[in-house]
């Protein structure tokens, strides 16, 4: 992708995202005070070993290794398409300190293939942030990328409960990862995509990864929402 095409994408994401954030019709929400709804289908997943409801909320433990396409997780198979809007959100809290990097947990947008595009807490250089974070252009104004990513920086941004909910934009073919509302009414934009617009089959993922081999970590996920709009 060019970079003035780069560019005109982060703008057209700004302007989405200023325009979504209203509330719109819920497709399915769960706040886990009641346990997992019969709608989540668990992949993988032992009840106690991999995962819990405690204190009103989902808690994941941290799968050890690295993301395959067998890797454990919670998902929820939904009546959208990828032409449609939606919006997907969920509070990440991370009960135990991650120790490696590379360590996540995440809400996924997913198709019949498997997990399709992230939005992350992760440890990067020791520190938990928000991934994927913000690709920016390392060369001179005029200059085209040729689609290397070798020819951007990325930025990350910490990733404190303050910052709000996580949340996945799935609107017209492309994703965004969005963090939001904060206790100030602000929302942050990271990493977008096009995404598959052929799927059969859309919904979203909870999943947890990266954690060491000998030590349990969990982490908790509370207030799921996905919203048509």
């Amino acid at each position: 992708m060019s970079h003035y095409l780069q560019n005109y994408f982060a703008v057209m994401c700004c302007l989405l995202i200023t325009s979504l954030t209203s509330a719109g019709e819920v497709l399915f929400e769960d706040n886990f005070n009641q346990g997992l709804s019969d709608k989540w289908e668990l992949i993988g997943l032992e009840e106690g070993k991999d995962y819990r409801i405690k204190d009103g909320a989902l808690e994941l433990r941290v799968q050890p290794g690295n993301l395959k396409k067998d890797t454990p997780m919670l998902q929820v198979v939904l009546p959208f398409v990828a032409s449609d809007t939606v919006i997907a959100s969920v509070d990440i809290t991370i009960v135990d300190q991650f120790t490696q990097d590379g360590e996540f947990a995440a809400l996924y947008l997913v198709d019949e293939d498997g997990r399709e595009f992230a939005a992350k807490k992760q440890r990067v250089n020791r520190q938990l942030m928000f991934a994927p974070g913000n690709y920016v252009f390392k060369g001179k104004p005029g200059e085209n990328d040729d689609g290397d990513l070798n020819n951007y920086d990325v930025k990350y941004s910490p990733a404190v409960l303050a910052a709000g909910a996580v949340r996945i934009i799935s609107d017209r073919g492309y994703a965004y990862f969005q963090v939001g509302p904060s206790k100030k009414g602000k929302y942050l934009n990271f990493f977008h995509s096009a995404i598959n617009e052929d799927a059969k089959q859309r919904g979203f993922a909870l999943t947890a990864v990266g954690g060491p081999e000998d030590t349990e970590h969990w982490v908790r996920f509370d207030n799921f929402k996905v919203q048509h709009r």
